[in-house]
């Protein structure tokens, strides 16, 4: 049997309870990289019955999971997205090594990773963590560097890869709302969509044409 998330959903790996971490790798494994950042201190561990059941059930009770490429990660997504963005910035696409990326941007409790190990270990030790700007810490499998979830706003928010979740392209929920930094794509998308020239804050740019 399952176990069971904080909404009452079960989750499909049955995993214990402690090997659950709500966006807080408190060891992380680190790249070979002078640029490499610390996981941040603000971030705190959770067990499966502390995952963001107050703020997703009052807008979505719906659970969506999804693995990284080995299958070592998994990540739970709890609630609607806040948006989900198109991003064209030389930084995800040099990540990614795709001409943009696409990802559900969510409150950091609304997300949770899993380890799917059966040794024992905790989804901290299965993670690697990169400071890719002073505002974006990205998370990726320590096994085969799928790209996990991101944390941003000081921690406040996360953004998930669709490509990390299951059934992504079939849920209305999960449909792209805009493009980010349009300006900087390297190759035109032609939908209707509104396109951003560079973020899609409160004081941000529509992209009206080069």
């Amino acid at each position: 049997p399952g176990c069971m998330s904080a909404s009452g959903v079960r989750l499909a790996s049955p995993l214990a309870a402690r090997r659950v971490l709500l966006l807080a790798p408190r060891r992380v494994a680190r790249f070979r990289t002078h640029r490499m950042a610390a996981p941040s201190a603000r971030l705190q561990s959770l067990s499966t019955n502390e995952v963001g059941a107050d703020d997703a059930s009052s807008v979505d009770a719906v659970t969506r999971t999804g693995t990284c490429l080995c299958g070592a990660v998994s990540v739970v997504l709890t609630g609607k997205p806040t948006a989900v963005s198109i991003c064209h910035c030389v930084i995800c696409r040099k990540l990614s090594g795709a001409p943009f990326s696409a990802q559900a941007l969510v409150k950091a409790t609304q997300v949770a990773v899993v380890a799917n190990d059966e040794g024992g270990g905790d989804a901290a030790s299965s993670l690697t963590s990169y400071a890719s700007s002073p505002a974006v810490e990205r998370h990726r499998c320590a096994s085969c560097q799928s790209p996990v979830y991101a944390t941003l706003a000081k921690g406040k928010m996360a953004a998930v890869p669709l490509a990390m979740l299951d059934a992504a392209r079939d849920d209305a929920a999960m449909a792209p709302t805009h493009h980010m930094y349009y300006a900087d794509r390297i190759m035109d998308v032609p939908d209707h969509l509104p396109k951003y020239v560079k973020s899609a804050g409160r004081q941000a740019e529509l992209w009206k044409g080069d």
